[in-house]
């Protein structure tokens, strides 16, 4: 392998590894940036899902107190109910929550007697709904605030359906708060419909035993409970949560543990373009007393993202180092070649030249040996005499006896001149 191979293979291969160190350099950067947005997307999912954590601990502490209203009095009228539910209201603690009300345990055989009760009290179309014989009856008697969608559950036996029973029978002989799987409130209409839920607290009879179960069921006289539509309860608990700080988020809530359309309680709407997609994803899980939602987060962004910018320039940076050092070793060798070319070339000339001079001298001194007459050459450039060997006989040297130096030659032919100059 000659010289110029070897080093065209070295600039080669200091710009594959320009290239390489490059590439590694831009892949560490980007990991970098990925794991630090991912820590603060995860960051901001545990503050969204510690923040409804903490609502819904609260919204049953809310519920809590009105069944403590109920165990301080020996009845609560209705205008108590009002006037309680409006001083937390007042106290803005309970953002988009429906409503907070109580129903009530009728046995069948006070069925009548309550329906005549209530109508008695101004309200002549009451009536427990729906209608039909059963085992167990409930009604929804107070409902703050008492007004548009809320007038439409004012008497409906929640217990009645499936879902709602089960979370009812669960607060009634746990004595916790307890939350219903996903229904669809009575107060909606046919439009702007959304998914709800429902939380229950117990309500018991005063001075009662309740350590077991079958003594809380004895004990019941119905539950405090609140109504959630939920896209109306996140508004409450989030707010502008979903472009904080920039980042669009998108949060869909699940009732259970898995990823389950029918399941769907909440997903969050948001006008981004159509070429967005999720960047990154976290999972939460919510346990609240036995029930569990599951909280899907998505970050959503373009396709192209400013959060690159610190690669894209590494890349660059990175690119045109490599470039400009290939650029230059190949100069240099470029220039090196070149410089070894011009050199040969002038030292194959110089040689050639000495050749050709070495052949005339040569022939012209074997002219002049051959001709026998005496003569004698100065070369006033380099300094040198030369004598024929006639010209040495006729000055009475000889052959070698005298050299080819002028100071000799002078000193030999004019030795009373060197003598004068002394």
């Amino acid at each position: 392998m000659n010289k110029i191979t070897k080093q065209s293979l070295l600039a080669w291969t200091m710009l594959l590894s320009g290239l390489g160190a490059t590439a590694f350099t831009t892949a560490y950067v980007k990991h970098g940036i990925d794991e630090d947005a991912t820590r603060q997307f995860a960051f901001t999912c545990d503050q969204v899902t510690l923040k409804i954590r903490e609502r819904l601990g609260a919204y049953a502490l809310t519920l809590r107190g009105g069944a403590a209203l109920f165990q301080a009095s020996h009845v609560v009228s209705r205008q108590e109910w009002a006037a309680y539910t409006e001083t937390l209201r007042a106290q803005d603690s309970i953002p988009g929550v429906q409503g907070i009300g109580f129903a009530l345990v009728i046995p069948p055989d006070q069925l009548a007697n309550h329906i005549a009760s209530i109508r008695n009290e101004g309200f002549l179309d009451y009536t427990v709904r729906p209608a039909g014989e059963r085992p167990f009856y409930t009604s929804i008697v107070y409902l703050e605030p008492f007004r548009d969608r809320n007038l439409r559950a004012f008497g409906y036996d929640m217990f009645s359906e499936p879902v709602r029973r089960a979370a009812m029978e669960q607060a009634r002989d746990t004595g916790e708060a307890t939350l219903s799987g996903k229904v669809q409130l009575i107060q909606e209409t046919e439009t702007q419909v959304q998914a709800g839920t429902l939380m229950y607290v117990p309500v018991y009879r005063r001075n009662i035993a309740t350590d077991t179960v079958e003594r809380r069921r004895a004990a019941l006289i119905g539950w405090v409970y609140s109504p959630y539509r939920m896209n109306d309860l996140m508004s409450g608990i989030l707010g502008d949560w979903d472009y904080r700080q920039g980042q669009a988020i998108s949060l869909q809530i699940y009732d259970g543990q898995e990823i389950n359309p029918a399941n769907l309680l909440f997903a969050s709407k948001m006008d981004f373009a159509a070429d967005a997609k999720a960047l990154f994803q976290q999972r939460r899980a919510i346990e609240f007393n036995g029930r569990q939602w599951l909280l899907a987060f998505d970050r959503l962004g373009p396709r192209v993202y400013r959060d690159y910018l610190a690669v894209w320039a590494t890349l660059a940076g990175g690119l045109t180092l490599g470039g400009l050092l290939f650029a230059l070793l190949r100069s240099v060798f470029n220039t090196q070649s070149n410089a070894a070319r011009i050199a040969a070339n002038l030292t194959q000339q110089l040689r050639r030249r000495e050749q050709l001079l070495t052949e005339s001298e040569y022939r012209w001194r074997f002219a002049l040996e051959g001709s026998g007459d005496g003569v004698w050459d100065w070369d006033v450039v380099n300094d040198t005499v030369f004598f024929s060997e006639r010209w040495k006989e006729m000055l009475g040297f000889a052959e070698h006896e005298i050299g080819n130096g002028f100071d000799e030659w002078e000193s030999r032919i004019h030795p009373d001149d060197k003598m004068e100059a002394l």
